[in-house]
């Protein structure tokens, strides 16, 4: 009997022993799911986490720069300010040596168009619209629709704006009652003393005297630059300081950013803008880089860029004639902000295929004298 217990009692005990837990094994650690789609976008910008961004020169830009590394602080935003024109010869003689250095330019298309697109040193932006989000990109939330490009047979710029600008600057210390007519201009008594931003170069100046081309034909600019001397003036800077204090009575080129901050100083308070001579509609826009060294961080950039806050952003800040297609965003510059619901009347725009000819005659003319 004894036994028999001894027996029952070894046999449960090793029942119990069997049975027992072991001691405690970790959990496999659970392996995150990789990102998709719009995350995964994100998560390679964060981790390229620089953006090279070129935009127009002024106060204004810079402002607008400011908000653009507000709105991205996983990156780095290495910006210039630097006029279009500087800008477009600068990045020909880059990629010629095989240096790709910038990611994005945002401002002014007009030597984008003409120069950049040309010598192929863009490039298509449509694979970078594509990756984007829908919201942004909605039809109706863009005069014209969102897809409009500085030249569609060659969509390497998405314009975002419209301006009218240009003009023909007055120093009235020196000219009170104004001009009256484009025929004052050829007046003897003007001889010499009307400033032009170099006009054979694709820039605001040259783009005011193709205004005047469009108005009155070529003879027209040919007697007012030949027969009356207009100026050359080599920078969009000097002319506006010119204008400003006197030196040259009438101008065209001024930077209008650059006379408004000039004017709150006190200088040049007696310039105004009469856009009834040389006004032109101009184009801006995005365009994106050949070989650009961070092209997810681009696409993070123009979904910023390209919605309400980021349009804002640039309408509000970025020059006095800023404005926006798309048609949530405020008009805080009246007096160059287009008629964006009737566009089809705007047949000539600088820095599209719009506005080339008129520009290209201009140019044969200045570059002739």
């Amino acid at each position: 009997m004894n036994r028999f217990i001894t027996y029952l009692v070894a046999t449960a005990t090793f029942a119990v022993v069997a049975c027992a837990p072991g001691a405690p094994t970790a959990s496999p650690t659970p392996v995150p799911a990789a990102a998709t789609g719009w995350d995964a976008t994100l998560a390679a910008a964060k981790q390229e986490g620089k953006l090279v961004l070129s935009t127009h020169a002024g106060t204004g830009y810079e402002k607008y720069v400011e908000l653009v590394k507000q709105a991205l602080p996983d990156l780095t935003v290495d910006a210039t300010t630097i006029k279009a024109s500087d800008f477009a010869a600068r990045v020909v003689v880059e990629q010629q040596n095989d240096q790709y250095l910038w990611d994005v330019h945002m401002g002014p298309v007009s030597n984008i168009y003409t120069v950049l697109t040309p010598a192929g040193d863009l490039q298509p932006i449509k694979p970078f619209l594509d990756a984007l989000p829908p919201d942004n990109k909605d039809n109706a939330k863009w005069a014209g629709g969102f897809d409009l490009y500085t030249d569609p047979n060659n969509p390497v710029t998405l314009i975002t704006e419209f301006s009218d600008v240009g003009g023909v600057f007055i120093n009235k210390d020196q000219v009170p009652e104004g001009l009256s007519s484009l025929d004052e201009l050829l007046d003897p008594k003007w001889k010499g003393k009307v400033a032009v931003y170099d006009p054979t170069v694709s820039n605001g100046g040259s783009m005011s005297l193709a205004g005047l081309v469009g108005l009155r034909g070529d003879d027209f600019l040919r007697k007012l630059i030949v027969d009356n001397e207009a100026k050359y003036v080599s920078t969009s800077s000097q002319l506006t300081q010119w204008v400003a204090e006197g030196r040259y009575p009438i101008g065209f080129g001024v930077d209008a950013t650059q006379l408004g901050d000039l004017q709150k100083q006190g200088v040049g308070t007696a310039v105004v803008r009469d856009k009834s001579f040389g006004d032109y509609s101009l184009a801006s826009g995005i365009s994106v880089l050949k070989n650009a060294p961070h092209p997810n961080a681009v696409k993070e950039y123009l979904n910023w860029a390209l919605s309400r806050d980021g349009q804002i952003a640039w309408a509000q800040n970025a020059s006095v004639d800023s404005s926006s297609r798309r048609l949530d965003v405020p008009v805080f510059h009246p007096d160059s902000t287009p008629d964006y619901q009737h566009m089809e009347k705007y047949t000539v725009i600088q820095g599209t295929a719009s506005g080339q000819d008129t520009l290209d005659r201009t140019l044969a003319i200045t570059k002739s004298r």
